[in-house]
């Protein structure tokens, strides 16, 4: 009987044992699978990541997060499933679709910015598969032109490309010129495209045009000139506070909002239209009257600093980038201007006097008659001298 009961018992215990474990199974699969639930969509963190960071930024986020799920057959992913080897398909994916590197970087860079998001909220297990892709920047083609194609700009004949319909030269906007904004956006020190397509009435104050970058915050401030209000007063217009009809439209006598995707699209196509008919080499885009603005101030003696500022720019670093594109020939043509100008003014007894600036390996018209205060020469004190060098030897024709 004793034998019996213990049996009995026995297989109770194996039993509450075996569901037990059975229980501790399934709530595992449970947590495995909560887990994996709690594992975010690319898409569906994007507006997560998104958030306190600049405009232009949250749509570079949804700008790449649309290109992988277009790589990935027009499904969503998780987060999760962003793997190396996902990745390098994905570049090598771009590549092959003849996207530039630079702009499969800038959707490589924003897919990481999501994903590192999420690592930091412990949503996805932080494995690096971005380490070894080219998210870095590639010097680029020429993106300005010069000032003697700016000047063919200005008296073009061309008209204003404001069809709006296929092979007519799509307007960034009804009733807006292509050419008229440009050459504001270049007036206006380079203002980009954003900003000029943003700009409201109130802005304008005692002939001064006030804005804010939309990409970095920067205050910025332009002394409205003749050329300037001559385009504001063309697109004049009652029952709006925009300055240009960029973002908008009449549509039946009622104003229609336009996304600012679709006319920066619009812009660009009917820029590259202007460009053939006026028959230049640089491929015009929105970006170029900003950097035409900033190369041609530089090449005409404007300082960094100074154009740092006017371009809204956090630092001159980014406005070195700017400016590095000036042709070699034009360094070439400046140092010959500097050489000439210093043998021409410089006799054989000012060489032998300017025994002090050989010294220090500086030209002897540079030694006797260098910076006022220094006897002569240049003293430990001087750090300008490459400054003076330029601004006294060199001359940019106006």
């Amino acid at each position: 009987m004793f034998s019996i009961l213990s049996y009995f018992r026995r297989a109770d215990g194996l039993r509450r044992v075996s569901s037990a474990g059975k229980r501790e199974t399934e709530k595992k699969v449970r947590n495995v699978s909560k887990e994996r639930n709690a594992v975010p969509t690319l898409s569906g963190f994007t507006g997560a990541a998104s958030r306190g960071v600049g405009r232009s930024t949250a749509e570079n986020y949804r700008t790449a997060v649309r290109s992988f799920v277009r790589f990935n057959g027009g499904r969503d992913v998780p987060l999760s499933a962003l793997d190396a080897e996902t990745l390098r398909r994905y570049e090598r994916w771009l590549r092959e679709g003849g996207v530039c590197p630079n702009t499969s970087s800038c959707y490589l860079r924003s897919l990481r910015a999501i994903y590192n998001k999420a690592a930091s909220k412990r949503l996805v297990k932080d494995r690096a598969p971005f380490k070894g892709l080219f998210t870095g920047n590639e010097r680029t083609v020429k993106r300005s032109i010069g000032a003697e194609e700016m000047r063919r700009l200005v008296l073009s004949p061309f008209p204003p490309l404001c069809g709006g319909g296929k092979g007519k030269g799509a307007a960034p906007a009804p009733g807006a010129s292509a050419l008229d904004l440009f050459l504001f956006s270049f007036y206006a020190m380079g203002m980009p495209f954003t900003d000029l397509a943003h700009l409201r009435k109130p802005q304008v104050k005692d002939g001064v045009l006030t804005y804010r970058r939309r990409k970095t915050g920067r205050q910025v401030r332009v002394k409205l000139e003749k050329c300037m209000l001559d385009i504001l007063e063309k697109y004049k217009a009652e029952g709006t506070d925009y300055l240009f009809p960029i973002l908008y439209k009449v549509k039946d006598g009622k104003q229609v909002a336009v996304s600012y995707p679709s006319a920066l699209n619009r812009y660009n196509r009917s820029l590259k239209q202007l460009a053939r008919q006026a028959g230049i080499g640089v491929n015009l885009t929105s970006y170029v009257a900003r950097h035409s603005w900033a190369s041609i101030a530089y090449e005409h003696g404007v300082g960094l600093p100074v154009i740092s500022k006017a371009l809204g720019h956090t630092d001159t670093k980014t406005t070195l980038i700017y400016i590095e594109g000036i042709k070699d020939e034009r360094l070439a043509e400046a140092n010959r201007e500097l050489l000439e100008r210093f043998s021409r003014t410089t006799s054989c007894e000012e060489v032998g006097k300017g025994r002090e600036g050989h010294a220090r390996g500086l030209p002897a018209r540079m030694a006797l008659k260098g910076v006022p205060g220094h006897g002569g020469g240049f003293g430990r004190r001087d750090t300008g001298m490459q400054t003076f060098v330029w601004t006294i030897f060199v001359k940019y024709p106006s």
